[in-house]
């Protein structure tokens, strides 16, 4: 072997020499090398971002529907008691009745339907009052005929939109009866007696005046005619002593017989005033002295009064059975007892409203989400039907309508009435929309909630520097997908802002959420 040969073998036999070192030298590991590369990764934040969108829910439930509640109408009693009840006009089942319509006649007087809460438990007459009016009133004034005020009083202006309500469905009002009648002529005729009395009374008493007037003028006329006498006698008496009353000188014959005509002329005037006197003393004490007649026009403005409240009596009445109230129209006719001819007696028909409703109930938590209008899905699956409606009412306390504490009364009106739908059970579907005044919310995944140790729900989110701070918040409505409301209460969140919803080893990276997309 030559010497290049032995020196190129040399130094591959060093190179694999090194070569084994390093090898042997990189599988040597350092105790703290080993913990090192032995330690478990860091964790890391599973995230998602803060939404703003509307919290939308449904609440579902079953009802049972119905038509109004049946109403059994009697035969009423007729107002015009003379004839039978003989059956003349009446609605066939079926038929669906406006406020106003008429429902029968009996003996060719009608029975009308009107809107209201109470009966009309009497027959009505002018300057009654009640509830019962009011309502009259109040449904005369809704079909267009006029009562004056609503003011629950039966006077001349109700009286006149009755009168207009008959003639316009082609009825006469019923007449004043006639023992109103009797009383209005009876009225009159002590009206008129008692004008006499009072007129007679009146003149009684002008007579009398007149009488004493005269009287008292008689009397003075008498006093003067003996005053003149007394007067001419003793003028006369002076001349025949011999000395002339108006000369002093002795009267001449002449004189004398002057004188003495004065005295009998004074006597003729004397016995004159004294007839007339005596006449006038005759009429007074006939007549007697002025009476006061005050009692007698008393009792004449008594009797004009009378006769005015018999007048206000005699206008047209209602008769109780022409007019019947209902709650609601229009009205359903479901039963009829009888037909056209028949003598009427007991059951004369039935009615129910015929608004198609469901009754239905909620729990008490959802019944704060619910209000009145708010819009609902109809099913009933069976027969195929889907329909909409609306919530017409909600009790304002658990427990009514026959349900147990937990329940609230809600019903439904459907937009539509189908009277397939008439004694079913049908699903319920109320979508329930956040309460919030915008509409949309925050939210978040529940997973991102958490409770801290006093009992505050909190929020981690995470900044973009990578650090986290905890927000604390008041949940709301939930969805069925996961998702809640979010309101904060204590620090600053925003849309986008992302939330911590769980943690991951490094190892499970590829099985992250986080490499989902953003929900």
């Amino acid at each position: 072997m030559s010497r290049r040969v032995r020196l190129v073998i040399a130094l591959l036999v060093v190179v694999l020499a090194a070569g084994g070192g390093w090898l042997a030298g990189a599988r040597i590991k350092s105790p703290a090398q080993v913990a090192a590369e032995t330690e478990p990764p860091q964790a890391s934040l599973i995230t998602v971002p803060v939404q703003r969108m509307v919290i939308a829910n449904d609440v579902v439930t079953r009802g049972s529907v119905r038509f109004d509640t049946p109403e059994s109408i009697a035969t009423p009693l007729l107002a015009t008691p003379e004839f039978a009840p003989v059956v003349t006009k009446v609605a066939k089942v079926g038929d669906e009745l406006v406020e106003g319509a008429v429902l029968f006649e009996l003996a060719g007087r009608p029975t009308f339907a009107l809107q209201g809460d109470l009966p009309l438990f009497r027959t009505v007459r002018p300057r009654d009052e009640g509830e019962d009016i009011r309502q009259l009133q109040t449904a005369l004034a809704r079909l267009g005929f006029d009562p004056g005020v609503i003011d629950g009083v039966y006077g001349p202006a109700t009286e006149d939109a009755v009168r207009q309500f008959y003639e316009t469905a082609g009825y006469e009002p019923l007449p004043t009866d006639e023992q109103v009648q009797a009383q209005v002529d009876a009225a009159s005729d002590i009206v008129e007696n008692a004008r006499e009395i009072y007129h007679e009374a009146k003149d009684r008493r002008t007579a009398a005046t007149v009488a004493q007037k005269n009287l008292t003028s008689a009397s003075e006329a008498l006093s003067e005619a003996q005053a003149a006498l007394v007067v001419a006698q003793d003028r006369l008496a002076a001349a025949q002593a011999g000395t002339h009353p108006d000369t002093g000188q002795p009267p001449t014959p002449e004189e004398m017989v002057v004188l003495a005509d004065d005295v009998d002329a004074a006597t003729v005037t004397v016995s004159a005033t004294e007839a007339a006197f005596n006449v006038a003393l005759d009429e007074a004490n006939m007549l007697g002295p002025p009476q006061d007649i005050a009692p007698e026009l008393r009792a004449l403005n008594d009797a004009q009064e009378d006769l005015a409240k018999a007048r206000a009596d005699i206008g047209s009445p209602v008769p109780e059975g022409e007019f019947l109230f209902f709650s609601a129209f229009p009205l359903r006719i479901d039963f009829v007892g009888f037909q056209r001819g028949d003598v009427a007696s007991g059951e004369m028909m039935r009615v129910s409203g015929s608004r198609l409703a469901i009754d239905s109930s909620v729990s008490i938590e959802e019944g704060d989400l619910i209000a009145v209008g708010d819009r609902v899905q109809i099913e009933l699956t069976r027969l195929g039907i889907e329909l909409a409606g609306t919530v017409s009412f909600k009790a304002d306390r658990p427990g009514t309508n026959n349900l147990g504490p937990d329940k609230i009364y809600i019903e439904i009106l459907p937009d539509e009435v189908r009277a397939d739908l008439n004694n079913t059970n049908v699903k319920i579907t109320i979508p329930v929309a956040t309460r919030s005044s915008g509409g949309a919310v925050l939210a978040v995944p529940v997973a991102a909630l958490s409770q801290t140790g006093g009992g505050d729900t909190v929020v981690t989110v995470e900044d973009a520097d990578g650090s986290t701070r905890v927000v604390a918040v008041l949940p709301g409505l939930a969805t069925a997908g996961g998702m809640v409301e979010i309101t904060s209460i204590d620090g600053e969140l925003a849309e986008g802002d992302r939330v911590v919803v769980g943690f991951q080893d490094a190892s499970d990276a590829e099985d992250s959420i986080s490499d989902q997309p953003d929900t």
